[in-house]
């Protein structure tokens, strides 16, 4: 039976953030820390494509976390455009640590706002064996994929979205002379409204192929 909690724990700069665990039956295959989108514009650990994953990994044998990024809820702070929040997935993945889950390979998975701050992660810690980006918004915000494409990256994005282009995705990945695994979903703009399932099915798909 899965095993929900409800935690707090500590951004790398000490503040405190909210969290919550989704557990599987057993020793997990993965353990997936999830990254949510913009949260002056509504985004939090609750947002659709968050809660499907969260709600569905378990299922099949991966842990999921998720949590409020500083200034979000009851998270301790304020927002700071990407730049603090780094410190809150490291201090997320040195959490999960302390539960325990030290020898299990991570995965980040973040959506639009979540996917900026994972790639301003720069490298990625050791831990990190995978990263799933969903509507990276590059239409929106500059990014630079070589620094964090040192693992087996998946990117989803939809054809209609407005904040995700895909010419200037395509042409970015390009660039960062880095192989991903792009997805791109036709008819689907950047909120996946009733499509939150098929992102967590080719997740799957591609999390055998790491």
């Amino acid at each position: 039976m899965e095993s929900k909690q409800k935690v707090i724990f500590k951004s790398i700069d000490g503040l405190s953030l909210v969290g919550e665990l989704n557990k599987p039956d057993g020793p997990p295959k993965g353990v997936c820390v999830l990254c949510h989108p913009h949260p002056l514009y509504g985004g939090d650990m609750y947002t659709a494509v968050i809660e499907a994953f969260w709600k569905h990994l378990p299922q099949r044998g991966l842990l999921t976390f998720r949590f409020n990024f500083r200034g979000v809820g009851v998270s301790e702070g304020r927002h700071e455009e990407g730049f603090g929040e780094t410190q809150d997935i490291l201090g997320a993945l040195a959490f999960l640590v302390k539960q325990g889950y030290k020898d299990t390979p991570f995965l980040l998975i973040g959506y639009s706002f979540g996917a900026y701050v994972i790639h301003r992660l720069g490298p990625l810690p050791e831990s990190v064996k995978g990263v799933c980006l969903v509507s990276p918004p590059v239409s929106m915000i500059p990014f630079d994929f070589s620094p964090t494409i040192s693992v087996p990256h998946l990117i989803m994005a939809g054809d209609a979205d407005a904040y995700c282009s895909l010419s200037i995705l395509r042409s970015k990945l390009e660039n960062s002379g880095r192989e991903v695994t792009l997805i791109p979903f036709a008819g689907t703009d950047h909120f996946w409204a009733g499509k939150e399932i098929n992102l967590v099915k080719n997740f799957l798909s591609w999390h055998k192929t790491i």
